[in-house]
């Protein structure tokens, strides 16, 4: 099978420093953290996605602390997001150690914000992530982690991304049990797209994940559930063909 480049990023939710559920319900102490991004690095993953549910500055004692710790220990990088609402936040996180950030719903309300940060620190420096759910028979962009549907379309939304100078895209089709929906989808978007698009989506199987790849064209994997073991990581490669010798970031 031809090589190919591939990322595979697991995502991990954290709370102020400490790792946690996308609910926060069920937290970890922060060497745990530490030793779970430590775990994800050993185990194969390309990259880290670090989701902050905690989204309150004034709650995130521990944050800095926590960030500039991974940047002094890990060797693969990391991206940052939750919470960053402008360029603000992010001047504050990047002097707290991150390396790249994410913005969400703050780009829905303030397109603009893409163009700023991009601007600011260059287009490698900023994701731009959506949520995704098929409703009514088009697929639309929702906010607030999934929680709140607007009457954005997503390609007309993804579109707009481009237009604002991102590098790059995490889309999270958030639909169960509809995977052909979701592989027809991720296919029309990598034809529209002109950056590298990453793909996340409930799938539990790596061959699910491994079609993604092979017959929509996505460059990179993100999951916080099924990246948890070597033996997953091996098998999506082994399905793909992936390998990590070419950047998965387009030259500015």
């Amino acid at each position: 099978m031809e090589s190919r480049s591939l990322k595979l990023i697991p995502s991990i939710y954290v709370a102020d420093g400490q790792v946690t559920t996308a609910d926060s319900r069920h937290v970890r102490d922060y060497n745990q953290a530490m030793a779970h991004a430590l775990e994800c690095q050993k185990m194969g993953a390309d990259e880290l996605i670090i989701m902050d549910v905690t989204a309150i500055s004034d709650r995130r004692r521990n944050l800095p602390k926590f960030l500039k710790d991974l940047s002094k220990t890990l060797t693969i990088p990391y991206t940052f997001g939750g919470g960053i609402n402008t360029v603000a936040d992010v001047d504050e996180l990047m002097r707290w150690g991150a390396q790249r950030v994410y913005v969400n719903s703050a780009a829905v309300r303030n397109p603009e914000l893409i163009y700023k940060v991009t601007s600011e620190y260059g287009k490698n420096a900023l994701m731009v992530a959506v949520d995704s759910r098929l409703t009514f028979g088009s697929w639309k962009v929702y906010l607030s982690g999934g929680k709140s549907r607007t009457e954005i379309d997503l390609i007309n939304w993804l579109n707009v991304i481009q237009l604002r100078g991102a590098n790059q895209v995490l889309v999270s089709a958030i639909n169960r049990g509809n995977n052909d929906a979701i592989f027809e989808i991720f296919s029309k978007i990598t034809q529209v797209a002109t950056l590298p698009v990453l793909a996340s989506a409930s799938f539990t199987k790596a061959e699910d994940f491994a079609r993604l790849v092979n017959e929509c064209n996505v460059q990179g994997l993100v999951s916080a559930h099924f990246l948890q073991t070597e033996e997953r990581f091996n098998s999506i490669r082994n399905l793909t063909g992936g390998s990590t010798d070419a950047p998965l970031s387009f030259e500015e």
